[in-house]
Parts: C-alpha cells; sequence; structure tokens
C-alpha cells in the first residue's frame, strides 16, 4: 500500500523559506553524510548525531530550524527524542526519514509531533518534504508499504 500526499497546491518555487539550519540524527555515518550532502545546497547543517542521546547533549540540535530524524536509533527512538524535544520547544519542526514504512509507525511519529515523513526509499523527495514542512503543510508523506 503506498500513503503519498496528493495535494498538487505545493510548489517548491512558491515555498516561503521560514528557516535554513538543520540538524540531522541519524545512526548510520553513510546516511548522515547523504543526507548532509542533499541538505547543503539549500540549508545549513549547523549538526549531527548519531543518537538521540547525543542529540540532546548538543546545543545545535535545540537550535536548528529543522531536524532530520530517523526511526531506529540505538538506545532511545527518533519518535521517543521528538517526544522529549517537544517538552522543551513546542515550535519545533522534525522530518522522521526511515526505512520503516507500516502505518503504526508513521503514525506514531506524526502523533509525537513530527511534522513529516519520507522514507529513505524517496531521497529524492527529501527537499520537498523539507519545503513543505517548513511551509507549515504538514504531515507530508512519501512512503510505500
Amino acid at each position: 500500500m503506498a500513503v503519498q500526499s496528493n495535494d498538487t497546491r505545493f510548489q517548491p518555487e512558491n515555498a516561503i523559506m521560514m528557516a535554513n539550519t538543520v540538524f540531522i540524527v541519524d545512526d548510520h555515518a553513510i546516511m548522515r553524510r547523504m543526507l548532509k550532502q542533499l541538505a547543503e545546497d539549500t540549508y545549513e547543517v549547523i549538526g549531527e548525531a548519531a543518537s538521540a542521546e547525543q542529540a540532546l547533549q548538543s546545543e545545535e540540535f535545540y537550535e536548528a530550524d529543522l531536524l532530520f530524524i530517523d526511526y531506529s536509533l540505538p538506545g532511545m527512538s527518533g519518535i521517543e527524542l521528538i517526544k522529549q524535544l517537544h517538552e522543551k520547544r513546542e515550535d519545533c519542526r522534525c522530518l522522521m526519514i526511515s526505512a520503516h514504512t507500516e502505518d503504526y509507525i508513521v503514525n506514531s511519529a506524526l502523533r509525537a509531533g513530527a511534522k513529516g515523513y519520507v522514507s529513505k526509499g524517496h531521497p529524492d523527495r527529501l527537499l520537498e518534504a523539507a519545503e513543505r514542512v517548513l511551509a507549515g503543510e504538514a504531515p507530508v508523506l512519501e512512503i510505500d508499504n
């Protein structure tokens, strides 16, 4: 089953840039590097972490305008990380990026406060999803089941 946003009103060239800094949380160094390379043309990547605990200890984590957060992290999950962040900063904009596409995981992420969810199978949609989250068009879903 595919779940995708079919909102044709969104046009990336019409998005208002409300933010320009990104922080990446993913336990795989290669994935962090890929996400950073994708984001750097549009945003300033101000930090990265390999775990939720490492992110929570980083000042930049709390200052970023947009957070790319993986679901599967060692120790604390990405969903729990988003919940903890929302306790300290309600205005945070989190985009969950995960290989998991099960409905219950996507729904849990959105309930926790993620503003969007992008499958790692759709890296080409990452920047569009980021723009949509920043433009307040959440939730953004680009997943395949």
